[in-house]
């Protein structure tokens, strides 16, 4: 469904970013995801403590491509969600362009606004 699908894709891109990297040890391309150039590119953005703040070209540009579904399902445990602020991770992939309604669920966290 296209909630679904939009969950995951904010979720999945920059989760998959820090999990599959440090936690998962994925390939370097993890549904559709260049997983360094996210971990290198849009950790900043995402990360626990992190500011809410536009995150760069080159952080959306890692992003793109991404498989929301596989994101969500294989990279956002429990542990990864730990790392991250997810309100943080919605802002980021809505300012590169995914559509994600509120609502929208992805691991335990649901979008609400």
């Amino acid at each position: 469904m296209a909630k679904t699908g939009v969950v995951l894709g904010a979720a999945l891109l920059l989760l998959l970013l820090l999990l599959a990297i440090t936690t998962l040890g994925a390939d370097a391309r993890t549904c559709g995801v260049d997983v360094p150039g996210v971990a290198d590119e849009c950790t900043d953005y995402v990360k626990k403590g992190s500011k809410q703040r536009d995150p760069s070209p080159q952080c959306c540009t890692a992003i793109g491509g991404a498989d929301i579904n596989c994101a969500c399902k294989k990279l956002l445990t429990p542990e990864v969600q730990s790392l991250l602020d997810m309100n943080n991770l919605v802002y980021v992939g809505r300012k590169c362009g995914i559509s994600i309604p509120k609502g929208t669920k992805c691991g335990d966290f649901v979008v609400n606004n």
